[in-house]
């Protein structure tokens, strides 16, 4: 890793040459055996994709809270899949993809207390994180991290990233 970045701006540039799906497409809309879809996603349903950086030294609070994200994650109503990465050379970036069947799917999970409560706490141990949704089309095909980027980059570059937090 380089210098370490001063803005978002510098973070989202990192290089993520080595990201690692460290957990495969899984969910409702995912067959175990294959980790492919099991039929074709809806016409239209939400993609949600979020990236943060994390501050070093509090791997073991940022791994319980991750868990109890996940664990509300996986047993919420409306979600269709599921992946997330990393990537040690952009500075750990976490990031994820999360396909839900509607808006209000999504905001029940942002909005559940397990959720929110993680994210108040993990505020403090992050450099920086955002986030973006968009509407996805293709009933076919699941979003690829390289797609979510480019969106990150285009709300960012227009001031619509979700969860940017200042600093």
């Amino acid at each position: 890793m380089s210098k370490l970045p001063v803005s978002l701006h510098e973070f989202a540039a990192g290089d993520e040459s080595d990201l690692q799906v460290v957990v495969p497409w899984t969910g409702p809309a995912i067959d175990p055996a294959t980790g492919q879809l099991r039929e074709p996603l809806p016409e239209s349903y939400l993609v949600a994709t979020s990236v943060g950086w994390p501050k070093p030294g509090h791997e073991e609070i940022g791994g319980q809270l991750n868990a109890a994200i996940l664990d509300e994650l996986w047993k919420r109503e409306g979600l269709l899949a599921a992946t997330l990465a990393i990537s040690e050379k952009s500075w750990n970036a976490a990031r994820n993809l999360v396909l839900w069947r509607d808006k209000e799917s999504l905001d029940g999970f942002l909005y559940s207390e397990a959720h929110l409560a993680a994210a108040r706490r993990t505020k403090g141990l992050m450099y920086d994180w955002e986030g973006v949704n968009w509407t996805g089309t293709s009933t076919t095909e699941l979003p690829t991290f390289a797609e979510a980027r480019a969106r990150l980059d285009t709300a960012r570059a227009s001031g619509l990233s979700a969860f940017h937090s200042p600093g």
